[in-house]
């Protein structure tokens, strides 16, 4: 079984910082237009209230994204793929390797312009079309490759057993089968003899 330790990258940060800027930028006019309307007293005040909520949940996702970053692990290993991470509620996910029907990779233009990515872990249970509703979302991963094959080779391991075994297991088997045959036919010609 292959077994890997990771973490998301630093590019992690600026991409939450990105989308937050974006969802700024856009909801900006919503805010702005409508105090054109309202007078210019009601209107300052009102864009100085609007302004004071948008800086504090800025400031706090300031805070929240690099200390939210820091604590998320990921990990590949003989149980299945775990993902460990929270601030205040701590999350601990385990996917065994029995209960996965999909691994996909997706990037968008950011994460190739930062050559990360994330691998969504699907299951049966989660529905929805691939990469939608994954069970679990390892998200701005670098080894996007080797993770996914490491990931695909160990479901390989647990559903054919039989590849990885030693000559030895065989021939120890074989040897097995063969002394329950011997005593299924004692048994045989013991039952013959009796009637």
């Amino acid at each position: 079984m292959k077994t890997m330790e990771l973490k998301p990258k630093e590019e992690h940060i600026k991409l939450r910082f990105i989308a937050w800027t974006i969802i700024f930028v856009l909801l900006t006019p919503a805010w702005v237009v409508p105090i054109f309307f309202v007078g210019e007293i009601v209107g300052i005040v009102l864009l100085s209230v609007i302004l004071a909520i948008w800086l504090s949940i800025m400031i706090r996702a300031a805070i929240w994204i690099p200390a939210a970053f820091r604590v998320l692990e990921y990990a590949i290993d003989i149980d299945g793929v775990k993902m460990s991470g929270g601030v205040v509620w701590k999350k601990n996910v385990t996917v065994p390797y029995s209960k996965i029907t999909n691994v996909d990779i997706t990037r968008g233009p950011l994460q190739r312009y930062y050559n990360i990515g994330t691998i969504h872990v699907q299951t049966a249970g989660a529905g929805g079309q691939q990469g939608q509703k994954a069970e679990l979302k390892l998200l701005s991963v670098r080894e996007l490759t080797e993770a996914k094959e490491a990931i695909i080779e160990n479901i390989r391991d647990l559903s054919y057993p039989v590849i990885n075994r030693k000559k030895e297991e065989y021939v120890e088997e074989k040897t097995v089968f063969l002394k329950i045959l011997e005593e299924l036919k004692d048994i045989k010609d013991l039952l013959k003899e009796k009637k």
